[in-house]
């Protein structure tokens, strides 16, 4: 069995890349099943440094973060001094793959000739030397030019939908699929004001719910009446796990919309996006791809720090929904494949995102309120505008139905009113 776990990782590694989710929840079941995924075990024993320093362009870069994770999540964190050199101290021995990040940058880790990913070796009270880690400019994904033709945009649908708060909501809706990456796309929903008039056009909401669009239209139909545009997707089953796939689906949502193939009722101009619990690992994402398109926005419920989540995960203080609860070892183990919790770890790069508003309960047992506190936290130190609104009761965000509670409608009014400022 630990053969078996060591090959599965091996042959990730020798891919240089990481293996399918697949494949890495089987060696989290061979693991689980051999015992050795004890986080206390993974704290005991000698620790060691590692030092390096990073670049941009050839040049040292000042304020980016480098980060090594142990194998359950537990994250070592630092930034780069104005000579762009950084120190790790207390990693426990063993090896591991440092990833670095920086506010305008892409995430990287270290690669060899082969395109591998390069590992260090921390030894008990030594300094490991960490390789060149060069970052690069972050560059969104291009699109085709005639968009809504390249994924074959079509309407699928239009209807009145009304819910029961704000009394007398209601809202047109328009249902829309599209083929994008190999995968048809059918969660793409337009709500508009139940008045809209031929030639009217409204401020723009873009939603991305963590699951399926059409479950949570009460919340969109809500924001809907109130005089927006809510443009409105989720994640679809083909994706899988995989957070990247999601956000570029999401990405051609939000362009389609942008450029108008959706609606004139759409107003030019920038978005206020919102997302919660699994969709607030791909907003983030989003908004470094749409940049100045992006006012600013809301996080329900989020995560921002994927290696702290991994470790509550491992430690067993997660409640995780049935559907989820692979979903952190389908990332794989974090100390050799950290890019894909990287990716979904915002409070390293939070610097690249607009005003931001946080929600959380401290209630939720799936995200705890934690990752809250550390994004404010990172948020205020890059000089990010930051609301938040911490409470404790329910563990649902934004449940707009027969169980709404008063918590529930101070939420509702808190979004509008710093929607209404950024608007």
């Amino acid at each position: 069995m630990a053969v078996a776990a060591g090959l599965i990782l091996g042959l990730g590694l020798m891919a240089g890349c990481a293996p399918s989710p697949e494949l890495n929840v089987l060696g989290y079941l061979v693991a689980r099943r051999l015992g050795t995924l004890d986080p206390a075990a993974q704290h005991r024993g000698p620790v060691g440094s590692l030092e390096g320093i990073v670049t941009s362009g050839g040049r040292p870069l000042a304020g980016a973060t480098v980060v090594v994770a142990e194998r359950l999540g537990r994250p070592h964190a630092a930034q780069t001094d104005a000579a762009g050199r950084f120190r790790l101290d207390g990693i426990p021995v063993g090896q591991y793959v440092p990833a670095a990040v920086a506010p305008g940058h892409q995430e990287m880790v270290p690669r060899d000739w082969l395109g591998l990913a390069r590992l260090v070796t921390i030894r008990g009270g030594q300094v490991t030397q960490a390789p060149p880690l060069a970052l690069q400019p972050y560059l969104p994904p291009p699109l085709p030019e005639d968009l809504a033709g390249a994924v074959a945009l079509t309407h699928t649908g239009t209807w009145t939908a009304t819910t029961n708060f704000p009394p007398g909501a209601a809202a047109q809706v328009m249902a829309f699929s599209f083929q994008w990456a190999g995968a048809q796309v059918d969660s793409l929903r337009l709500y508009l004001p139940p008045s809209a008039q031929e030639g009217e056009s409204f401020p723009w909401l873009f939603m991305v719910y963590p699951t399926h669009v059409d479950n949570w239209q009460p919340v969109s139909v809500a924001f809907a009446s109130q005089g927006y545009a809510m443009v409105a997707i989720s994640p679809v089953g083909e994706r899988g796990m995989d957070i990247d796939a999601h956000t570029r689906d999401a990405r051609v949502a939000f362009e389609l919309a942008r450029q108008g193939a959706l609606s004139r009722h759409i107003l030019s101009g920038q978005a206020i996006f919102l997302g919660g619990s699994f969709s607030s690992a791909i907003v983030p994402r989003l908004l470094r791809d749409v940049g100045e398109h992006a006012a600013a926005w809301v996080s329900v419920g989020g995560i921002s720090n994927a290696f702290s989540l991994a470790a509550d995960f491992y430690a067993g203080r997660l409640e995780m929904p049935p559907q989820y609860e692979l979903a952190v070892p389908a990332l794989g183990p974090p100390n050799v494949y950290p890019l894909p919790f990287l990716r979904a770890s915002p409070v390293y790069w939070a610097g690249d995102l607009p005003p931001t508003m946080l929600v959380h309960t401290d209630a939720d047992r799936i995200a705890p309120i934690t990752q809250a506190y550390e994004f404010e936290a990172a948020l205020r130190a890059a000089g990010v505008p930051v609301q938040v609104y911490y409470y404790q009761d329910v563990s649902h965000y934004l449940q707009i139905g027969e169980d709404l509670t008063d918590v529930g409608v101070e939420m509702y009014y808190r979004i509008l009113e710093f929607i209404e400022v950024y608007r």
